[in-house]
C-alpha cells in the first residue's frame, strides 16, 4: 500500500500540494477564527488540595482561580511619603474607574498596611472576576501603563507577578529558528546539495504548521497548559525532520538501486522507510497517549497535544515530502555506496566494535550508570517565580517580596477546617483558635494572616485609643499654640488602625453557617525549600490528630505547595505503572517486529540506562546549578515534577525510532544472507551516519529551545536533549551493535519461527 501511495503521488504531485494547501487554509483559518486559549496554571483535580477548592468558594466566596495581578513597588529612600502614597492611590482609583468591570477587587496597601518593616517596599493586589485563562491581555498590559505611568520614577521601581500571563501567546521565535538553521547545516554536511538538505525542513515545518492549527484549535474544547505548545513545537519539528530524513536518505539509496527509476525508487522507499517512519511514529504516539496513566488533567492534554503534532508529521513525511522530492528529483543525486561496499570497507569506528564488542558493552554501561547516580537525590516540586532569568518582571518582584515580606509570602498556604456541627459554635471557635495557635508555633511557619475582625475589641479600642490620640494632640496644641495638621491627625488615624489590626484581629475566619474555618498560613521559606515540604507534612500529620481528637476537625491545605505536592505524590505513584506498561507494550511490538526475543529486552535495558543518565545530568544541572552558566540555568531549583513521565514518554518514542532504523536495516541484511556480522556491519555503515544526523538535529531542536527563560521549557529542552544523546550516541550506536555482534545468530531466534 504504501508502494502504491510513493508511486501514485510521484504521478499526482500537484494534486498533492494543493490537498495540502487547502487543509492548511482551512484548519488555519479555523484557527485563527476561534483564537487560541493557552493556560500557564497547571491544574489537577481529583486531589485533596484542589478538591477542598469548591468549599472554599461557597463558604468563603473565594475563587482560586481567580486571575490575580500583585503590583510590587519599592524605593529604597521609602515609599511611605506623601508624594508615592499619592501616586498609588491615583494609579489605583484610574485603574478602577478605567477597567472596573473586569476588577473584582484593588487593596490600596496604605489602607491596609502592606509595607514592609523598613518603609521601602509595598504591594497592590488586584483580583479579577474571570478566571486567570480568561483575563484580557489588554486589560493587564493596561493596567501595567497606569502604574508604570503614575509610580515609577528613577527611584521607583516597579514590578509585576500574579496568575495573569504577562506576556502575551506567541507562536514561533528565535529557539524555532536556531532549531532549523542547524539541523538545515547538518543536512547540508549529509547531502551536499541545497534542494535537498532543504526538503525535510519545508516538510517538517508543513506539518508543524498544520499540528500546530489543531492544537490551537483544541484549547478551546479543552484546557491546555501553555507548555504544551512548545513542547508540540518541540516534538514536531524534531521527528518532521528526522522521518523526512530517513525516507530521503532511502530513496537516495533505491535510486541507486533502480537505476534511477524515480518512480519505482519513490515507492520503494516509501514501502521500506515509510514502514519504519509508521512504526516508529506510532510508538511516540502510543508513549504520550500513555501519559493518560497519571491521571493529571494538564499531563494528559500534554500528552494529547503532543500526539496530534507528531501524527500530522508523519502524514507529512509520508506524503508531502514525497510530491517534494518528485518535484525536485532531479537535483537529488543516488547514493554511490553499494551494500557490499559497506560490508567489505567498513569505517575503523565498525571495525572496532565489532572486534571488541564486550569492552564496548561494558565502557557504555558503566558511563551510563555514573552519569545516572546523582538521580537518586532527585527533588521534585513545580515551577516558582523565583527560578527566572533575573530580568523577568515575575523574578524582580519575587525577589522584592522575598527579601522585604519573607519567601514565604509568595506562597501562602490556605488550611480549611471542616467543623462538628454537633458541638456549639462557641465551642468549634475555641478549637479553631487552639488549632490556629498551634499551626502558628511550628518551625516552619513564618506568621498566620488576620482574616477576620474581634468586633468588640475593636469597637473598644477605637474608643480607647481614639481618646488617647485627642488628649495628645490637645496638649501638643496647648503647649505650643498651634493645632495639628491634617497630615498629622491621618498619621494618628493610621496608627490606630495598625493597631486595632495588631491586636483585635483573628487569625482565621468562619463561614456563615458555621461548618468550616479558614486559616492562612505564610511559611517562612518559599514552595521550593525542603523546610515548606516539611511544615505541610506536619499540617497534614496534625490533621489526623484534629479529626480523632476532641476537636473532631479535619484540616485539609490547598495554594501553590499543597497543590504541588499533590501533584507530586499523584506523578510519583503513576510514572512506575506508566513505565512498566510502555516497556512491556514496546516489547510485544518489537518482539512481533523483529520475530526475536534478545532484540527488544536489548533496546529495553538499553533504554533505562540512557533514561537513568538522562535524570541524573538533569539533576545535576537543574537542581545542583552544575555548569548552570553554561545552560543558561537562571537559579538552581528541584526538578519538575512532572519532568520524569514526561521525558521518559517522549525519551522512550524517540528512543524507539533509533532502535527500529537501525535493527531493521541489520534484520533485513541478516534475512538476505544469513550473515551476523555482515549485518551489523552494514546496519552501522548505511544506518549509522544518519541515526548520527538525526540524533543531532534532535538535540539541536531540544537544545536551541533551551534558551527559553522559562524554567519549565529550560527544563524539558536540556532533559530531552542529554536523554537523545546519551540514548543516540551510546545505546543505539554502540552498546546496542555490540550486543547484536555478542548474540550473534541468537538475535533472530524466535520461538516457531524460521528465517
Amino acid at each position: 500500500m504504501l508502494k502504491k501511495l510513493g508511486e501514485w503521488i510521484y504521478e499526482n504531485k500537484v494534486k498533492t500540494f494543493l490537498i495540502w494547501l487547502v487543509a492548511i487554509v482551512l484548519i488555519g483559518g479555523g484557527a485563527i477564527d476561534l483564537g487560541s486559549h493557552f493556560s500557564q496554571n497547571l491544574t489537577i483535580s481529583g486531589v485533596p488540595s484542589t478538591n477542598i477548592q469548591s468549599t472554599l468558594e461557597r463558604e468563603f466566596h473565594q475563587n482560586p482561580n481567580s486571575g490575580t495581578l500583585k503590583v510590587v513597588v519599592q524605593n529604597q529612600k521609602g515609599i511611605t511619603d506623601d508624594q508615592t502614597k499619592a501616586d498609588v492611590a491615583k494609579a489605583i482609583a484610574k485603574a478602577q474607574d478605567k477597567y472596573g468591570s473586569d476588577i473584582k477587587t484593588i487593596a490600596n496597601p496604605y489602607t491596609n498596611n502592606t509595607i514592609s518593616s523598613d518603609n521601602t517596599t509595598t504591594y497592590v493586589d488586584i483580583t479579577f472576576k474571570a478566571n486567570s485563562t480568561s483575563v484580557a491581555h489588554s486589560t493587564i498590559t493596561g493596567i501595567r501603563s497606569i502604574f508604570d505611568d503614575r509610580v515609577k520614577t528613577s527611584g521607583t521601581k516597579v514590578a509585576y507577578t500574579g496568575t495573569v500571563q504577562l506576556k502575551p501567546f506567541e507562536i514561533g521565535g528565535p529557539s524555532e529558528i536556531i532549531g532549523v538553521v542547524i539541523a538545515f547545516v547538518l543536512l547540508l554536511v549529509l547531502f551536499r546539495s541545497f534542494i535537498t538538505a532543504g526538503m525535510p525542513i519545508v516538510s517538517a515545518l508543513v506539518g508543524l504548521i498544520t499540528g500546530l492549527f489543531l492544537v490551537i484549535i483544541g484549547t478551546n474544547f479543552a484546557t491546555l497548559a501553555n507548555v504544551a505548545e512548545t513542547l508540540s513545537v518541540m516534538l514536531a519539528l524534531a521527528v518532521g525532520i528526522d522521518y523526512a530524513l530517513f525516507i530521503l536518505n532511502r530513496y537516495r539509496t533505491d535510486l541507486a538501486e533502480t537505476n534511477g527509476d524515480q518512480k519505482v525508487a519513490l515507492g520503494s522507499a516509501l514501502s521500506e522507510a515509510g514502514k519504519s517512519v509508521i512504526f516508529a511514529g506510532v510508538t511516540v504516539i502510543i508513549a504520550v497517549c500513555g501519559l493518560s496513566f497519571a491521571g493529571i488533567e494538564f499531563v494528559t492534554t500534554m500528552g494529547f497535544a503532543a500526539a496530534v503534532a507528531v501524527a500530522i508529521a508523519v502524514l507529512s513525511a509520508l506524503t508531502f515530502l514525497p510530491a517534494l522530492i518528485a518535484a525536485c528529483a532531479k537535483f537529488i543525486r543516488p547514493n554511490t555506496k553499494t551494500v557490499d561496499h559497506m560490508a567489505k570497507n567498513p569505517s575503523k569506528f565498525t571495525k572496532f566494535l565489532t572486534g571488541h564488542p564486550w569492552t564496548v558493552v561494558i565502557v557504555a554501561v558503566l558511563v551510563l550508570v555514573g552519569i545516572g547516580l546523582p538521580a537518586q537525590n532527585m527533588r521534585l516540586g513545580m515551577p516558582y517565580n523565583g527560578s527566572l532569568p533575573e530580568k523577568q518582571t515575575e523574578r524582580q518582584a519575587y525577589d522584592m517580596i522575598s527579601d522585604k515580606f519573607g519567601e514565604g509570602i509568595n506562597s501562602p498556604l490556605i488550611a480549611v477546617v471542616k467543623l462538628d456541627t454537633d458541638k456549639s459554635a462557641a465551642t468549634n471557635e475555641a478549637n479553631v483558635a487552639k488549632i490556629a495557635s498551634h499551626l502558628n508555633s511550628l518551625s516552619g511557619t513564618k506568621t498566620l494572616s488576620p482574616l477576620s475582625v474581634d468586633q468588640q475589641k475593636a469597637a473598644t479600642l477605637q474608643v480607647q485609643l481614639t481618646q488617647e490620640a485627642q488628649q495628645k494632640m490637645a496638649l501638643q496644641a496647648q503647649t505650643t499654640g498651634q493645632m495639628p495638621t491634617q497630615a498629622q491627625k491621618d498619621q494618628a488615624a493610621a496608627q490606630i488602625k495598625q493597631v486595632i489590626m495588631e491586636q483585635a484581629t483573628k487569625p482565621y475566619q468562619i463561614s456563615a453557617d458555621g461548618k468550616y474555618a479558614m486559616l492562612v498560613i505564610i511559611p517562612k521559606k518559599g514552595s521550593e525549600a525542603v523546610e515548606t515540604t516539611n511544615l505541610v507534612h506536619k499540617i497534614q500529620d496534625y490533621s489526623d490528630q484534629t479529626t480523632k481528637s476532641k476537636y473532631a476537625a479535619k484540616i485539609t491545605l490547598t495554594g501553590v505547595n499543597a497543590v504541588n505536592l499533590d501533584i507530586t505524590k499523584k506523578l510519583n505513584n503513576a510514572t512506575p505503572i506508566f513505565v512498566f506498561t510502555i516497556i512491556v507494550l514496546a516489547f510485544i511490538l518489537l518482539m512481533v517486529v523483529f520475530r526475536s526475543l534478545i532484540v527488544p529486552a536489548v533496546a529495553m535495558a538499553g533504554f533505562g540506562l540512557s533514561l537513568l543518565a538522562s535524570f541524573g545530568f538533569t539533576t545535576l544541572v537543574i537542581q545542583e546549578g552544575f555548569l548552570k552558566e553554561l545552560f543558561g540555568v537562571a537559579k538552581a531549583a528541584p526538578v519538575l515534577s512532572f519532568l520524569p513521565i514526561i521525558v521518559t514518554a517522549i525519551l522512550f518514542g524517540l528512543a524507539m525510532d533509533y532502535e527500529v532504523f537501525m535493527v531493521s536495516r541489520a534484520r533485513e541484511e541478516y534475512l538476505k544472507t544469513g550473515d551476523n556480522d555482515r549485518a551489523v556491519t552494514v546496519a552501522m555503515q548505511d544506518s549509522g551516519p544518519i541515526v548520527v544526523t538525526a540524533a543531532l538535529i534532535m538535540i539541536a531542536v531540544f537544545g536551541s529551545f533551551a534558551l527559553n527563560p522559562s524554567p519549565t521549557i529550560k527544563s524539558l529542552a536540556l532533559a530531552l536533549a542529554f536523554g537523545i544523546f546519551f540514548d543516540a550516541f551510546i545505546i543505539r550506536l554502540l552498546f546496542v551493535p555490540a550486543m547484536l555482534k555478542i548474540f550473534g545468530k541468537v538475535n533472530w531466534f524466535f520461538p516457531g519461527h524460521k528465517k
